[in-house]
C-alpha cells in the first residue's frame, strides 16, 4: 500500500512539475510572438502609466486619447538621423545594457537613450521652458553631506525617485560618495551644444553629478577627431541610479559620465 501511495505521489509530482514547464515554455514563446510595436507598447506602458495607453494601427495612444505616430517607416536611418530626426520606435534603437560588462557592447556610435523625440518628451513633461517649470520643485541632494538645491519635475513622480537616489546615495563611504557631491545641476532649458535638440536636462528628469570626477568624449577629442572612452564614476553608483529608472550616459559610445536621466522603459 505504502509503495502504491508512493508511486502515485510521484508520478503527481512529475505530471505537475510538466505543467509547470510547460507553462513557462508558452509565456517564454509567447514573448518570442510579439512584435516590436508590441514590446515596446508594454514598455511605454509600464513605464508611464499615467500616460501611454496602446500603439494601434502605427500610432501610440495617449490616455487624453490624442495620438503620435509610431513608426514614420523610414529604413535604414544613418546614425545622426536617428539623433535629429526620430521617431517614437526610434527611442528603442539601441538596447540599454544592464550588465557590468557594458564595454563589450559600445561600438561605434552606440548610444542608447541619446535617441530622444522631442514631441513624446514635451507631451509628457511640457512644450516650453514655462510649460516645464509649472511641474518642478525643489530637493535637498545630499541633505547630510552637500545640500545642494535641484530643481526636478514632478512628473512620474521623477522628484520622488531622485531623492530616493540621494538617500541612498548618502549611505555610501566617503570614497563612494565624493563622485557625487556637488552636482553641476539638473533643469536648464536649452538644446546641445551644436545641435538644434533639446537636452533631457530641459524637462527637469536629468542630472549632472560633479564635473571633477567626470569624462565626457567631446573633452577628450584628440588633433586627430578620435576618442578613447574614459570612466571614473563607480558602477555601485550606477546601479543605484538604475534601480529607479535612471540611464547613464556612461554607456554610450559618445560618453558623458556625469549625465544620468530619467528613461524607464529603457531599463524595464
Amino acid at each position: 500500500m505504502n509503495r502504491i501511495i508512493l508511486i502515485t505521489i510521484t508520478a503527481l509530482t512529475l505530471v505537475l512539475s510538466n505543467c509547470k514547464q510547460k507553462e513557462a515554455n508558452d509565456e517564454s514563446q509567447a514573448e518570442k510572438e510579439l512584435s516590436r510595436a508590441e514590446i515596446i507598447e508594454n514598455k511605454l506602458k509600464k513605464a508611464y502609466p499615467n500616460f501611454i495607453e496602446k500603439i494601434e494601427n502605427n500610432h501610440l495612444i495617449w490616455t487624453d486619447s490624442s495620438t503620435m505616430v509610431f513608426d514614420d517607416m523610414v529604413s535604414n536611418k544613418s546614425f545622426d538621423s536617428l539623433l535629429n530626426y526620430p521617431d517614437i520606435e526610434d527611442q528603442f534603437h539601441f538596447i540599454y545594457p544592464m550588465d557590468s560588462d557594458y564595454l563589450s557592447v559600445l561600438s561605434l556610435n552606440y548610444d542608447p537613450g541619446r535617441i530622444r523625440n522631442d514631441a513624446f518628451l514635451k507631451k509628457m513633461y511640457g512644450s516650453t521652458e514655462e510649460e516645464v517649470k509649472k511641474n518642478l520643485v525643489e530637493i535637498i541632494w545630499l541633505p547630510n553631506s552637500d545640500s545642494t538645491k535641484l530643481q526636478v519635475t514632478t512628473i512620474n513622480e521623477v522628484h520622488t525617485k531622485l531623492q530616493n537616489i540621494s538617500n541612498e546615495l548618502e549611505t555610501l563611504p566617503e570614497e563612494l560618495k565624493k563622485y557625487v557631491l556637488k552636482p553641476a545641476g539638473t533643469f536648464k532649458w536649452r538644446v546641445i551644444s551644436g545641435t538644434n535638440r533639446l537636452s533631457a536636462h530641459s524637462f527637469g528628469i536629468a542630472i549632472d553629478i560633479n564635473v571633477n570626477y567626470s569624462h565626457y568624449w567631446k573633452w577628450d577629442v584628440d588633433t586627430n577627431k578620435k576618442f578613447k572612452y574614459q570612466n571614473k564614476i563607480p558602477l555601485q553608483i550606477v546601479n543605484i541610479f538604475e534601480k529607479h529608472g535612471f540611464i547613464w550616459g556612461g554607456k554610450w559610445y559618445h560618453y558623458d559620465t556625469m549625465h544620468f536621466e530619467y528613461r524607464p522603459e529603457l531599463i524595464n
